[in-house]
């Protein structure tokens, strides 16, 4: 409240400075960055939709188009037909206009995210909660998904903005439609499948039969107007993982990609990785339920979407967008840890054994905080100075050092932090919550100075007040 106070106590044209120039100075700042780190991959997946799709319309088979590569030789179209089909409108349009579409899309997917994940634990007036996404926004793009997702062209914002859409909006809503979203998100693309397993897990029966009769919807659709390509995809090409690309390098983050770089690049143990993602699964989709339960919808969906890139046969770094969510419970927790912290060094004291719980947690969390700045910003290439593609037969330390962001969602799954729903930050911005308004705040405070003086007016001692018994602390207005 003492936000909202001062906040509209300051002249307009401060505020339009205050939401704006942080925002401009941290799209300066990712710019920057990325320009000096990040990887330039040229549009090379939005390429190869819009010559894919070209290639299609005109009389040939989707499935047999390919472009060179320079890490995988060639690659070719390798999402479902419902996919295709969504894409299909690329045609009406030449490249440039095109690119400057996806870019602004995925931009503007990705402020759409971060502003519903934000709001699940940050609680601002609407203005600098606008700021807040932006600022966060900015920052967002300086992590390698976000920024691999740019410089690629990618889809995956769209699908992840779709899945959050369903669980942090319809759900909470209790819409009949929850469920869609995640359904037309496997429909384009596989891997958000997860999503059904996790509504199975937390017993959400009717979501999850929304969301597979979307599947079976689209994928109906799509027989339809597409029925060889439907057919070719779902009875052969769907299992064909060297499709996509080789397994080995460090752009794939799934516990199959260690187990590639460790074995084989081609034909990577189907044991080892089945035995360790049934761990995963078993591990993450038990914290994913207590969150659930808890009332913590963030941390459950963050914790299944993680799930769901570490057992993938293939995840590669721009498939990872719950990266974001994850930072963002651990450096809310962490502050307020800290926060906890303080108010015992001020005299509200707490036992030995809990103030040095604290402690471990404000270290383990800042050590975390710390590698997935690290390991999330700057890429494998420049950390490791080793391509991502030289990974074979480099032995078992070169094949973990390459591996250092999926240990980190590994630790992340078992150490993400979970909030019951009354302990989290807010759920929604200060300004939709109900509550006094400023000058009542005033009104208030001032009465109570009043009281601590014995200076009540006239007025206020004609009526009388009963005020509830201080609480055991050294100084109940702090």
């Amino acid at each position: 409240m003492r936000v909202v106070r001062w906040w509209d106590s300051l002249p307009r044209a401060t505020r339009v400075v205050t939401v704006v120039l942080p925002v401009l100075m941290a799209v300066f700042a990712a710019w920057a960055f990325n320009e000096v780190i990040g990887q330039d991959h040229n549009q090379f997946d939005l390429r190869l939709y819009y010559d894919a799709i070209n290639f299609w319309l005109s009389g040939h088979d989707l499935y047999s188009y390919s472009q060179p590569d320079p890490v995988n030789i060639e690659l070719g179209f390798t999402y479902p037909p419902v996919g295709a089909l969504l894409m299909t409108p690329m045609s009406l349009f030449s490249y440039p206009v095109v690119h400057a579409m996806s870019m602004l899309g995925i931009v503007a997917a990705g402020a759409a995210f971060v502003y519903l994940t934000l709001r699940e634990r940050v609680r601002l007036p609407k203005p600098l909660m606008l700021a807040a996404v932006g600022v966060a926004t900015a920052f967002a793009f300086t992590l390698e998904p976000f920024r691999q997702t740019l410089s690629f062209g990618q889809i995956n914002i769209y699908l992840t903005l779709l899945v959050a859409v369903d669980l942090l909006i319809l759900r909470r809503r209790g819409s009949k439609w929850t469920g869609v979203g995640i359904g037309l998100a496997t429909a384009i693309k596989l891997t958000p499948g997860i999503f059904i397993i996790y509504l199975l897990v937390v017993g959400r029966w009717r979501a999850a039969l929304t969301a597979v009769g979307t599947v079976i919807a689209a994928n109906l659709v799509s027989l339809v107007i597409a029925p060889a390509e439907t057919w070719k995809y779902f009875t052969a090409l769907m299992w064909e993982t060297s499709r996509v690309g080789f397994l080995d390098t460090t752009v794939n983050q799934s516990v199959n990609g260690l187990i590639a770089r460790l074995d084989s690049p081609l034909a990577p143990g189907r044991l080892p990785w089945l035995a360790l993602a049934l761990v995963v699964l078993v591990v993450g989709f038990w914290r994913a339920r207590r969150a659930a339960l808890g009332g913590d919808e963030l941390a459950a969906m963050t914790l299944a979407g993680l799930v769901g890139v570490l057992v993938s046969p293939v995840s590669w770094v721009h498939h990872i967008i719950w990266i974001f969510p994850a930072m963002l419970i651990i450096a809310v927790r962490l502050k307020r840890t800290i926060g906890e912290l303080a108010a015992d060094d001020s005299g509200y004291g707490s036992s030995d054994r809990a103030l040095m719980g604290r402690i471990g947690q404000a270290i383990g969390y800042s050590v975390l905080m710390t590698a997935g700045l690290t390991f999330w910003c700057i890429p494998t290439a420049a950390l490791m100075d080793v391509k991502d593609w030289e990974y074979e037969n480099g032995g078992t330390l070169l094949a973990f050092a390459g591996s250092v962001q999926l240990l980190w969602m590994l630790v992340a799954l078992v150490v993400l932090p979970l909030e019951k729903s009354g302990a989290m930050t807010g759920t929604r911005p200060a300004d939709r919550i109900p509550g006094p308004s400023a000058d009542r705040v005033d009104e208030l405070e001032a009465q109570f100075a009043a009281v601590d003086t014995g200076s009540v007016p006239a007025a206020a001692r004609a009526t009388r007040v009963v005020l509830p018994a201080p609480a055991a602390s050294p100084d109940i207005r702090s």
